[in-house]
């Protein structure tokens, strides 16, 4: 098994809390008798939490190495998911329980892409971002199904705690992958780090980086919205199925995560062959077409709804190691843990409200509609800036590059 597989096995298990909540929450709302704002607003505390995370991981990692920015993040997110298990027992107590979580569950987010990038040659970067954002939705697909089977059969405290456990397991792989490197190994896996002269905001987004941030936090718009709610309507698009409660976690789950694990393994191969800008504008176009029919779906019944959310899931995760790979590619190694940072605070952070205006709409509508729409723009906002960046690349003849040391 190579290092990056390790690795990647590693990363799913610790991504087994990000989507505890989202998954518990069609039961957690009867249970705690929280309404569809509260509701939003928890989840919008952790992605605030887990924006806070990125940008403080990312940074690090330029001073102190990914690896061990990694290391930490995951072995803290074990313990903090732990306490979630343990104490939330309300929407008081979860609120402040998720803000633990979302600290240290994001601190492992940009180390894990920045060591993908690291642990494989640059003609093949988009491949292994792609595989490191599959495992990471391989463990989403675990969390929602544990998190809702487990809080639905056996209560809220053992739910959690398997996705605690899994956290556990792989935060063990990520420790076992990452200290068993030789020491030449070490070394690659680490960020050099940053002359303090070569620090400066406009080095570091050019023209092509500024396109590329616009689009990723349109991108997290679309898409953190998507992951809160989406579980939310499945499980009324299938409650008619009467089906028991493992199988309407595992196919909620399913239609949710392995779709969206499919497609960032199968996008981030397109891209390295097709180019990333011409990737972007058609995945982001089909992303926001997509959110706009998940609104209507559940008029048409549940099959209509299971297959345009599977649809929806693989077009708005697709393009995020697309523009993962494209940013790694057109940044400095100096200034990527910056670079990365930024993008992840700012992203995260307008992402982080989607959820709240998601759950605001439903509350005025009572349908699904123009939530739904309000995560659209999003996916309108991400393909134009595809379509501009794509613009400065035929402007200047060349397409996005890896960035080479030697030019630095």
């Amino acid at each position: 098994m190579s290092r990056l597989t390790l690795l990647c096995a590693g990363r799913a298990g610790t991504c087994m809390g990000t989507m505890a909540f989202a998954g518990a929450l069609p039961v957690l709302r009867n249970a705690w008798h929280m309404d569809a704002a509260t509701a939003g607003s928890i989840q919008t505390a952790f992605n605030l939490a887990n924006a806070v995370a990125l940008l403080v991981a990312a940074w690090l990692c330029d001073s102190f190495g990914a690896r061990r920015v990694y290391l930490v993040s995951t072995w803290a997110g074990a313990v903090a998911l732990g306490f979630f298990a343990m104490f939330a027992r309300s929407p008081h107590t979860a609120l402040i329980s998720i803000v633990l979580v979302g600290l240290t569950q994001g601190g492992s987010y940009a180390p894990a892409l920045i060591l993908a990038s690291e642990l494989s040659p640059p003609s093949r970067r988009g491949s292994a971002i792609g595989m490191m954002l599959a495992a990471g939705s391989l463990g989403y697909l675990l969390s929602l199904f544990f998190a809702l089977w487990g809080t639905q059969t056996f209560g809220v405290a053992a739910g959690f705690g398997v996705c605690a456990l899994g956290v556990v397991m792989g935060a063990s792989a990520g420790h076992i992958c990452l200290t068993g490197a030789s020491p030449s190994e070490r070394e690659q896996t680490a960020r050099p780090r940053a002359r303090p002269e070569s620090l400066s905001w406009r080095g570091m987004f050019t023209p092509v980086a500024l396109c590329l941030l616009v689009g990723y936090v349109a991108h997290c718009w679309e898409l953190l919205g998507h992951y809160a709610w989406t579980p939310s309507l499945l499980a009324h698009a299938v409650a008619p199925l009467k089906l028991s409660a493992p199988w309407a976690a595992l196919l909620i789950g399913a239609v949710i995560h392995l779709s969206g694990m499919v497609s960032t393994a199968v996008i981030g191969v397109v891209s390295d062959r097709w180019g990333r800008s011409k990737v972007l504008i058609w995945v982001a176009a089909a992303g926001a077409l997509c959110s706009v029919l998940m609104g209507y779906a559940t008029q048409w019944g549940p099959a209509w709804t299971i297959f345009i959310a599977m649809m929806g899931s693989f077009f708005i995760l697709g393009d995020s190691g697309v523009l993962s790979a494209a940013m790694t590619d057109e940044v400095s190694p100096c200034h990527i843990g910056r670079v990365m940072g930024v993008r992840s605070v700012v992203g995260f952070g307008a992402g982080a409200l989607a959820p709240t205006a998601f759950g605001a709409v439903y509350d005025v509508t009572h349908e699904w509609t123009l939530p739904y729409a309000t995560l659209a723009i999003g996916g309108i906002c991400a393909c134009v800036a595809a379509i501009l960046l794509n613009q400065l690349i035929v402007r200047s003849r060349l397409p996005i590059r890896p960035f080479e040391s030697g030019n630095a």
